[in-house]
């Protein structure tokens, strides 16, 4: 058994967003209110976080807990590593380094970023507090093994995640088939949907979203990296009973 809450459910932009507010989104239902995306896996006596969005102190302070084993790195677009300081106090005082994963590019990516977290600058206070790990393929840390793959985000890459029956691919716009491979025989997928209608080119909508999910045929899909359009109520009123949208803080048990 393994449970994965959603930490943030969002796009690059929130829910409510500076430039569109709410939008379509009814503002009085709190599932409407949505944080950058981010979840975390706990299995046994593991728990790992996949990305840090800008977002994570005030994910981590409702979540209840800012003690991982890991993190993954899905990609290193800002709106999924810049809440990387966050966590530096905590693992400043433990006196031990965060482990951190990605694939090349993208390590390469945040390491010219966020350096001092790795160098140090001769300050006592900005000690080095990141273990750097190349992620390609298959992983494991402590209890938690899977296997990541690579994803079309348009103009650039992102990896999804497979962990035993459970999935998550935030950020893609078109999928392989070696990836649709990776994916067979899931129950459980966390899949990004920006938009009701096509609005990007490097996000799922929910059109392609739906023929997704009838290639794949897992148990349980729920839908995440939601903008303005896309209103709680109105989703569940129009998905499949087997579709569903995530929201802030939810737990899955997979």
């Amino acid at each position: 058994m393994m449970k994965v809450t959603v930490l943030g459910c969002g796009p690059s932009a929130g829910v409510p967003a500076l430039k569109y507010g709410w939008g379509d989104c009814d503002e009085n239902n709190s599932k409407n209110k949505r944080t950058r995306s981010s979840i975390v896996l706990e299995k046994s006596n593991t728990s790992v976080l996949i990305d840090m969005s800008p977002d994570l102190r005030q994910q981590l302070l409702d979540y209840g807990n800012s003690n991982f084993d890991a993190v993954i790195f899905t990609h290193s677009h800002y709106d999924h590593v810049n809440g990387i300081n966050e966590l530096r106090s905590v693992f400043f005082e433990q006196e031990r380094l965060l482990p951190i994963y990605a694939a090349q590019d993208d390590m390469n990516n945040i390491k010219k970023s966020f350096f001092y977290l790795f160098e140090g600058n001769g300050v006592e206070i900005y000690k080095p507090y990141i273990e750097p790990h190349v992620m390609e393929g298959t992983f494991t840390i402590g209890d938690i093994s899977g296997i990541c793959f690579e994803q079309d985000h348009g103009f650039s890459k992102s990896r999804g995640i497979r962990v035993n029956n459970f999935a998550y691919s935030t950020d893609v716009v078109s999928l392989s088939d070696e990836s649709f491979e990776i994916l067979n025989g899931i129950d459980t997928w966390i899949v990004d949907c920006l938009s009701l209608k096509s609005v990007k080119s490097t996000h799922a909508h929910l059109d392609l979203v739906l023929e997704w999910v009838k290639k794949i045929n897992p148990k349980r899909t729920f839908l995440t990296h939601m903008d303005t359009t896309m209103d709680y109520n109105t989703l569940l009123k129009i998905l499949p009973e087997n579709i569903k949208p995530a929201y802030d803080q939810m737990t899955i048990l997979v």
